[in-house]
């Protein structure tokens, strides 16, 4: 268990995210679409045709909700694969689809959030910054910071470069998650 790294991100926008999304598999250069539909049978707020025949959107109903669609193709160094869209206009909620390796069922979930405007996240931020300045001990591992902000940098290059696949070799970065959980209880 634990994280491996991350060996390659390539960032996608408009155009190029739709012909990732017909491709229809990691290989061609988009993504499983039976992970797209799983992920998306999970929102609570997902766009509705404006009709009575059926809840999921078409192709069609999605490009023309969607304005700015978005899409990061990330490459672990274990040989996981894992695409993170920003869909404004379909969606307005978090949501994961998975499929483990050697089972063909898909897996989803909704992440609940706390509700807009949300204040919460930086008084979480604060409070574990607090509990280091207290302890002198992060109370998770950096790692996990030095890798969340590689990826975001590799992924706005490969956005700024039009879509140009990145090898990130200094994203070689591991570590074990702790196994008390981080989320904000207060």
């Amino acid at each position: 268990g634990g994280e491996t790294g991350i060996t390659a991100i390539q960032g996608l926008r408009g155009d190029s995210v739709w012909k990732a999304m017909e491709a229809g598999n990691w290989g061609a250069g988009g993504w499983d679409p039976k992970l797209f539909e799983a992920c998306l049978s999970r929102s609570h707020i997902l766009h509705q045709p404006e009709s009575f025949s059926h809840r999921y959107p078409t192709p069609q109903q999605i490009r023309e909700w969607v304005k700015d669609p978005v899409a990061y193709r990330l490459e672990y160094a274990d040989g996981l694969k894992g695409t993170m869209m920003l869909m404004n206009g379909l969606v307005g909620d978090f949501n994961l689809a998975v499929r483990l390796k050697g089972d063909n069922n898909y897996l989803s979930t909704l992440y609940q959030l706390p509700p807009n405007p949300n204040v919460v996240y930086s008084a979480a931020l604060m409070s574990k910054a607090e509990e280091m300045f207290l302890t002198g001990k992060a109370p998770y591992p950096i790692e996990r910071t030095l890798l969340t902000s590689g990826m975001v940098e590799a992924a706005m290059h490969s956005l700024h470069r039009n879509g140009e696949r990145m090898t990130t070799p200094w994203l070689n970065v591991t570590y074990e998650a702790p196994q008390e959980s981080q989320f904000f209880q207060k």
